[in-house]
């Protein structure tokens, strides 16, 4: 089968490699039809954590959605031809760690992640034509015919994790909210809160063309490198502060920045991979200003599964109205590294398989 491999910090390229097959019989095997690239990702892409990844070996991606070809003998919920997606983690759903909803954190898996290297299970990624799913019955999902493949592909994990970060938010009406880091998640964030706020969310970013779609999809846009972000939050609030934050830039610079906008009491609810263990974070913020840290990162997206199905049927949210960019298997390498230097205009890619 063709699939995207890893060979080295900005070197992806499609090859050719074997077909997964039933290695386990609770395992099952899909077709890939469309999947997307993660900004998680691009960790692995960027070379920041080389010593997950295998090169010549690691496929990438966990988002998906696909057919099932191949049944397990003791897989009792899914038979060939089904429509399915899978979070982007694999658990079990019986264990200690399942059964406490932390699903991300599954004893049986081992944290296992599709297409995030050795470190993670050494499982095959989503960007490739077949992916074997082990543990199907415990976390693979099943698709209604009222969701096409472009939205199924955001049920792997930026649409759970947005709607946990937003249910950890706990916003009101009322509320003054803002997010942090304006790519595809966050912007999935921003419409989430936009349905339930009165004012429009602030959303704090550097690029451009991400605050400006950030703009059509509800927010108001606060340029964190031409703008004084101190005065734009106090005359929007009063001087109080934001009442939630939610966090999907990922880095330690924009994790102090969300501290730094809350009022006290306020809520920060972190959903970006933080990856830097080296970031000198002070927590006097937190505990002078009784913030409430809500932090979410590695997701629980099994666990979030349903409410975003549910705000997708609902109408409440159209994830692909972050999809700038459709391409095929062949084009992933030359569009990553578009993602990776932000070129104008990207920011979410669907790859056709």
């Amino acid at each position: 089968m063709r699939a995207v491999v890893y060979h080295g910090p900005h070197d992806l390229r499609v090859e050719e490699v074997p077909d997964p097959a039933i290695e386990d019989p609770r395992d099952v095997i899909v077709r890939t039809r469309t999947a997307s690239m993660c900004g998680s990702d691009l960790y692995l892409y960027q070379g920041e954590v080389e010593e997950m990844v295998a090169p010549g070996r690691t496929t990438l991606g966990h988002e998906i959605a696909a057919e099932v070809v191949e049944v397990g003998p003791e897989v009792t919920g899914f038979a060939v031809g089904d429509r399915v997606t899978f979070p982007y983690s694999v658990s079990c759903g019986e264990c200690p760690t399942c059964r406490l909803g932390q699903t991300a954190h599954c004893l049986t898996s081992g944290k296992a992640i599709y297409g995030y290297g050795v470190a993670f299970g050494d499982l095959g990624g989503s960007q490739a034509e077949y992916v074997r799913v082990p543990l199907a019955d415990g976390h693979l999902r099943h698709l209604p015919d009222s969701v096409d493949d472009a939205t199924a592909v955001f049920l792997s994990c930026n649409l759970p994790a947005a709607t946990i970060a937003v249910e950890a938010a706990a916003a009101t009406p009322g509320d003054r909210v803002g997010v942090v880091g304006a790519g595809p998640t966050g912007l999935l964030a921003l419409q989430l809160l936009a349905d339930v706020v009165d004012e429009p969310p602030l959303v704090f970013d550097s690029v451009r063309h991400r605050l400006d779609r950030a703009a059509e999809l509800g927010g108001r846009p606060v340029d964190v490198a031409e703008e004084d972000v101190a005065a734009v939050v106090e005359a929007a609030t009063d001087g109080l502060g934001l009442d939630a934050v939610v966090e999907f830039a990922g880095r330690g610079a924009a994790f102090d920045l969300a501290l730094s906008i809350l009022r006290p009491g306020g809520v920060l609810a972190g959903g970006g991979v933080y990856l830097e263990q080296d970031h000198p974070t002070s927590l006097f913020a937190a505990y002078f200003n009784n913030l409430q840290l809500r932090l979410n990162g590695f997701a629980n997206a099994a666990m979030g599964f349903d409410a975003a199905l549910a705000a997708v049927e609902s109408g409440r949210i159209d994830p692909t109205t972050v999809i700038s960019h459709r391409v095929s298997l062949e084009e992933v390498p030359a569009a990553a590294e578009a993602f990776s230097r932000r070129e104008p205009g990207f920011h979410k890619m669907l790859i056709e398989v």
